[in-house]
């Protein structure tokens, strides 16, 4: 699980849950994370995603980048880990197809091992909220494939077996009540509420073809990443529906756009402090003790004892 703040983790390939059956780690979360944040964490991985490289058996300076949309001659290409800089020198398979490249190391080691990789900005894909100002009037010759996400449907979340369906947690409800251990006297009241969402994301690109290829990608990605963003606080990931494909002129360009959409589930948690209780002062006083339409005999000043009951011809009278 990622550091609260930091770098959220990369997917893995290995059968975790095979070779490692007891660490709850992976099946536990320690947060719960919200929409923003569940967008920032797809933001993050989506740029791990590109970044991911493979050895091949051509030399050292010659890698893979399956993931990378868009690999250029001349492009840099950052070791995270190492702090050290490359330059492609060689597109040998071209982007999409399995992204193979000769580095030119410029004197640096080659990249090994567990070392992070890192792209350029314009090797990656844009990935953005709503129709971005910052894209619309950009020429066809710059545009760059781009990922617009929105919120197509927020609503309280169902305690039944599928999303959306009745009955639904309409307001936070009591979810664990502790001691408070740092304030004798006190506990704590976890409150927490389910909500269901369905996220929107438009995968624009120059071209039908293109277009088309793009969408699949980022259906691969978001099975790949399900189980880091689960282990980081998001309850559940579903996929939902891809909608009719369509063209547009959204960004005053003649562009394809791809629409698919997922089911995210989240909980808003709210913690509220009580005192304990120390001492409960009940009184009672009854006013009028007949009922309409009786009547009995007044008892004076004096009351009977606690919890005494007398019954007088048609009327009855009742003390605590």
């Amino acid at each position: 699980m990622a550091v609260l703040g930091a770098k959220i983790e990369s997917y893995t390939d290995e059968p975790y849950f095979l070779t490692n059956p007891g660490e709850d780690s992976m099946r536990q979360s320690d947060r719960n994370a919200t929409l923003n944040q569940i967008t920032t964490y797809i933001y993050q991985s989506l740029l791990d995603f590109q970044c991911k490289w493979e050895p091949t058996d051509r030399g050292s300076t010659i890698i893979a980048l399956p993931n990378a949309r868009y690999l250029a001659v001349g492009d840099k290409i950052t070791n995270i880990t190492t702090k050290k800089g490359y330059l492609i020198s060689e597109v040998l398979v071209e982007s999409g197809k399995g992204g193979v490249v000769r580095l030119n190391t410029l004197g640096a080691n080659p990249p090994s091992g567990e070392d992070m990789l890192g792209l350029e900005e314009k090797n990656t894909i844009n990935f953005e909220s709503s129709y971005s100002r910052y894209y619309q009037d950009k020429p066809l010759a710059d545009w760059r494939d781009t990922v617009i996400y929105r919120v197509k449907r927020r609503e309280p979340g169902t305690i039944s077996k599928h999303p959306f369906d009745p009955p639904t947690e309409i307001k936070p409800r009591i979810r664990q009540n502790v001691v408070d251990p740092d304030h004798p006297g006190c506990h704590v009241v976890v409150m927490g509420q389910w909500f269901d969402n369905l996220l929107q994301f438009d995968c624009w690109s120059k071209y039908n073809n293109r277009a088309d290829d793009l969408v699949e990608w980022f259906e691969d990605f978001m099975y790949k990443y399900t189980w880091v963003w689960k282990k980081n606080g998001v309850n559940e990931i579903l996929y939902w529906m891809r909608t009719t494909d369509e063209e547009s002129t959204k960004f005053r360009n003649d562009l394809a756009v791809r629409c698919v959409i997922y089911y995210f589930r989240t909980e808003k948690i709210v913690t509220i402090k009580e005192y304990d209780f120390r001492q409960i002062d009940l009184y009672l006083e009854l006013d009028n003790a007949y009922p309409s339409g009786f009547y009995g005999v007044s008892w004076g000043n004096e009351l009977p004892a606690s919890g005494y009951t007398e019954v007088l011809d048609k009327g009855f009278r009742t003390y605590v």
